[in-house]
């Protein structure tokens, strides 16, 4: 048998992808903790690429996903289980809305609109919000280009979340030296994908809608429960089993499963045609737009209540979602129909407008969009 040493690793790891073999977790462990030391290097870039695409190309397994996050997590000496706990009223619980990125159909901005459309009627949200990697506009530049101050100490965005309802965490610089390697180096969902956009925030939800643009949500809830996830939802939607959203889905069939107080549930399919009697929705329907401005124009009219129908919907049956995980809904039909409602009546848009003035921003930028 080859002795494996230091130099063979990586070349022994792409053998055993390579025939669908196992991999030893402390050979994975090695390879990733040696990669992250050695980060000024191209071929460094080639080989963390190869492995990653090797393992989705295999099928990845919970502890290799589990091994390479805590190598992650390492690098940057960060502990998602000892994220802050923001202090809300007697009974009150924290809701966030986070997408894995890289999804499969280009669309407008979904995830931030509902959290705003959630918190207009009374739920606390909260966002980690970075810039755009693969699409027109993030949730960071979506919130700055309308006006919003985030530039915040967290202490500060903490009392605006009491104020308003609604808060927004920036996560550039949460995980310098894994950005540095990673940044804008992938554009398609990797091994990484089921897990680290859901823990890379600075603080802790008390439950969250998880999107991820790949099929595989049983492997993304285990790989949250792992690392102390107790309450969450895991969906992911798409029109023809290739192009994956990483939101609750307004065309096709979207994959949900959940877990409440550490116990997974059982995987559930909805059918937004058939269980919210909407009309049969395509991915043009949600597309983002042609350029900056005229895509954060698509959500603000959503918002507004002037939106297109389609992305109205996409927007109600996510902010319902939250709704439900927020313990203001007995279910996705009726959180729906309380968002399409506050939609309707422009709620959200008030939302988003106190609070840019809570941050201390320009509310004259977001009147460019009206």
């Amino acid at each position: 048998m080859t002795k494996i040493t230091d130099n063979n690793i990586i070349q022994e790891i792409l053998y055993r992808l390579n025939v669908g073999a196992e991999i030893e977790i402390s050979l994975l462990k090695k390879v990733f903790d040696s990669f992250f030391l050695n980060n000024k290097s191209k071929t460094n870039d080639v080989q963390m690429g190869a492995i990653l695409t090797g393992i989705m190309a295999r099928g990845p397994k919970k502890e290799e996903i589990e091994a390479l996050l805590n190598s992650v997590f390492k690098l940057d000496n960060f502990n998602p289980k000892r994220r802050k706990k923001i202090k809300l009223p007697k009974g009150s619980i924290l809701v966030g809305a986070i997408g894995s990125g890289k999804k499969g159909v280009k669309t407008m901005n979904i995830s931030t609109p509902t959290l705003l459309t959630a918190a207009s009627l009374g739920a606390y949200t909260a966002k980690a919000v970075s810039h755009s990697t693969s699409s027109l506009t993030g949730s960071a530049d979506f919130l700055e280009i309308v006006g919003c101050k985030l530039n915040i100490p967290l202490e500060e965005m903490e009392k605006i979340i009491l104020k308003t309802k609604f808060g927004a965490f920036k996560i550039e610089g949460l995980l310098p030296n894994f950005d540095y390697l990673y940044g804008k180096k992938f554009l398609a969902p990797h091994a990484l994908s089921f897990g680290l956009a859901a823990l890379a925030s600075p603080i802790k939800y008390d439950n969250f809608l998880y999107g991820l643009a790949h099929p595989d949500v049983e492997l993304s809830i285990e790989v949250l429960k792992y690392f102390g996830v107790r309450n969450a939802m895991v969906a992911s939607s798409t029109h023809d089993g290739i192009h994956y959203l990483d939101e609750m889905g307004v065309y096709g069939k979207t994959k949900i499963i959940g877990i409440q107080k550490g116990n997974i549930g059982k995987l559930k399919i909805f059918n937004p045609t058939d269980d919210l009697k909407l009309p049969k929705y395509s991915p043009k329907d949600i597309c983002e737009g042609k350029d900056v401005k005229e895509n954060i124009k698509l959500s603000i009219d959503v918002l507004r209540g002037k939106g297109d129908k389609a992305r109205e919907d996409i927007v109600a049956i996510n902010a319902g979602t939250v709704l439900y995980l927020a313990n203001m809904a007995t279910g996705l039909e009726e959180g729906y129909n309380l968002a399409k409602k506050a939609l309707g009546e422009g709620l959200p848009y008030k939302k988003l407008v106190e609070f840019i003035k809570a941050t201390g921003g320009n509310i004259s930028k977001l009147k460019e969009f009206e």
